[in-house]
């Protein structure tokens, strides 16, 4: 087998192509191999391109791949739109019921997947079974794997749908066999798999790492222990793993499966989930549920991140630990609900009337996200305001292998509570060295203080006057700088010498370090920094990677480039700007192209 290989499905809303994408996923990785997918569909519910691409690899992959090596297309406009994106010689699947391609170098299997799921199955909607089924025989994928999978992810409801779609997997599987001898050099052979069902996807039923079944159908004695989830998933799981106890969120694209995990799981770890009206009141509820005393948290887009502004604003001023999830879209407006950008940073950092300080982080794969929305509560917990974690569509639903969780090596930070003990009278807002004051729980005997969103003394009392004003929002902003200390995660990595930089956020990471590692095979010197936290940026991280270079480039997806704009404004650090703003996530091949121009131009 090769070293990786990237499948894409195409079809139109409604056709099955993400679950086809889905089932070869799973499939995949529970059979040892290393996966990392990308989708993308349009927001209405029927209609309208879909496409699903599955990279596969022996080892870890970081990014959803390059160019495919094989195409299964749905229909014409499938065939048409994609095939520019696969490979000379490259492998086309395709329904011969649907189309006829032209003659553009691949190596064709042409199937009636049509009439197989409706004529010989009496079963239309099972027409992407029978293409996976299909595509797994062309890749050597055992029948066996896939029909675990079918049977699971298709049948739990209903034992007769479970039958037919593992008949519609068969009938893919047997007329491969029965009509092709292999003409391509792509297959993953049996002799490439493990044999073993190592890895488990979450379905929103549980969690073994934190005491109850996250991968409950995992083999026992897995050597690896790695899971297959989304960035949503690890979201929620992460969440959990916190501590968090309150939830409360309007569904909004791609951060709904949040809520829709937490819905599940949440209350038999003791919590709640409230679904409100809108996004205001989604906020209100989290930093109400807060207040009296309980981890909570939020997610949303962009739309719904603008709405919650002034509520940011309240849990920022009456120093109230929220976290808040943005998964951001397209924009501006509603824009591409379904589609990728990086384009809500400035109002992440700054949306708001006044001056309300918060701070934001950004995970860079779905592993990471586990592990950043813990360091979120615990930031939220221990300086008392919001934090938001910047998400976007790529990342939310994008799926990869990960090893599992240590939940054992989690740290949890607990707010400070008030010794209430004592006989002077509690001041809730007391001015400390580290700006952060002990906060009482509603109701405590001897805690008894005012929250608001006016500005106040020290003990939460309405106050105008000039010098409680410096002095609280030097106490705010003190509480911010203190997190900055605390927390100066970088992700760096390429040369140790570099004379070109890649500096971003977020969900690009995965691509730029494959462009990197290209860069550096063809004897260019360049490294990469992800910063994790955006505010506060670690400055001396940033700026002592970027004193020594000959030219820094920025990648991020949005048109305006508000990070580079960022690192200038702070630090007066001129870049070379890679953007992307067409709402589909970066290829390594994007950003080493990039690299190689920059140092060609010397």
């Amino acid at each position: 087998m090769s070293k990786d290989m990237t499948v894409r499905i195409g079809g139109e809303s409604g056709e099955g192509v993400i679950t086809a994408g889905e089932v070869l996923a799973l499939a995949s990785a529970r059979l040892g191999l290393h996966v990392h997918t990308y989708r993308t569909y349009p927001a209405e519910m029927r209609g309208g391109p879909a496409i699903f691409q599955v990279r596969l690899g022996d080892q870890p992959v970081l990014s959803q791949g390059d160019i495919a090596d094989v195409l299964l297309a749905f229909n014409t406009e499938a065939y048409h739109n994609n095939r520019g994106d696969v490979r000379p010689n490259g492998v086309l699947i395709y329904d011969a019921d649907a189309l006829k391609p032209a003659d553009d170098g691949f190596i064709y299997y042409g199937l009636p997947l049509t009439t197989i799921a409706t004529r010989q199955l009496g079963y239309s909607r099972g027409k992407n079974i029978v293409a996976v089924g299909a595509l797994a025989a062309i890749l050597g994928l055992p029948q066996s794997a896939l029909e675990t999978v079918v049977g699971e992810k298709l049948g739990r409801k209903n034992e007769q749908i479970a039958r037919k779609n593992v008949a519609a997997l068969i009938a893919g599987f047997d007329y491969v066999h029965t009509n092709f001898s292999r003409t391509d050099r792509l297959g993953i052979t049996s002799s490439n798999i493990g044999g073993h069902l190592l890895l488990d996807r979450v379905e929103g039923r549980g969690l073994s790492a934190l005491g109850t079944p996250l991968a409950e159908r995992v083999e026992a004695g897995d050597p690896r222990g790695q899971l297959l989830l989304s960035g949503n998933q690890a979201i929620a799981l992460g969440a959990l793993a916190a501590g968090c106890k309150f939830f409360a969120g309007y569904p909004i694209t791609p951060a709904t499966d949040i809520m829709e995990l937490l819905a599940a799981e949440l209350p038999r770890f003791g919590g709640n989930v409230v679904q409100t009206e809108d996004e205001i009141a989604a906020l209100s509820a989290a930093i109400g549920a807060s207040y009296a005393g309980v981890k909570a948290m939020t997610a949303t887009s962009g739309p719904g991140l603008s709405l919650m502004s002034e509520l940011i604003n309240l849990a920022s001023t009456a120093e109230i630990p929220v976290v808040i999830v943005d998964s951001q879209r397209a924009g501006p407006s509603t824009g591409m609900p379904t589609k990728t950008e990086q384009s809500d940073l400035n109002h992440m950092l700054y949306g708001g009337h006044g001056e309300a300080p918060r701070i934001v982080i950004a995970p860079t794969s779905v592993e990471d996200a586990f592990y950043k929305i813990v360091t979120a509560f615990n930031l939220a917990e221990r300086y008392q305001m919001p934090v938001i974690v910047a998400m976007d569509q790529s990342l939310s639903l994008r799926t990869q292998t990960i090893p599992r969780p240590q939940t054992d090596d989690i740290r949890i930070v607990a707010r400070e509570v008030p010794d209430l003990r004592q006989a002077v009278e509690y001041k809730r807002y007391a001015l400390t060295t580290s700006g952060v004051s002990a906060r009482a729980i509603p109701s405590e005997v001897g805690g008894l203080h005012v929250a608001t969103g006016l500005e106040h003394d020290e003990y939460g009392h309405p106050s105008y006057d000039p010098y409680v004003h410096r002095s609280m929002v030097a106490k705010r902003y003190q509480k911010l700088a203190e997190a900055g200390e605390e927390f100066r995660e970088v992700h760096r990595f390429g040369a140790a010498a570099p004379n070109i930089g890649v500096v971003g956020w977020g969900s690009t990471e995965g691509a730029a370090r494959e462009a990197v590692t290209l860069a550096q095979a063809k004897g260019i010197a360049v490294a990469g920094l992800y910063p994790s936290a955006l505010s506060p940026l670690p400055e001396e991280e940033i700026t002592s990677f970027a004193r020594s270079l000959r030219a820094l480039i920025v990648v991020e997806a949005n048109y305006t480039g508000q990070f580079a704009g960022l690192l200038r404004a702070k630090y007066g650090l001129d870049s070379i700007h890679l953007n992307r703003f067409d709402g589909l996530p970066f290829t390594a091949e994007d950003i080493f192209r990039k690299i190689k121009e920059v140092a060609d131009n010397g």
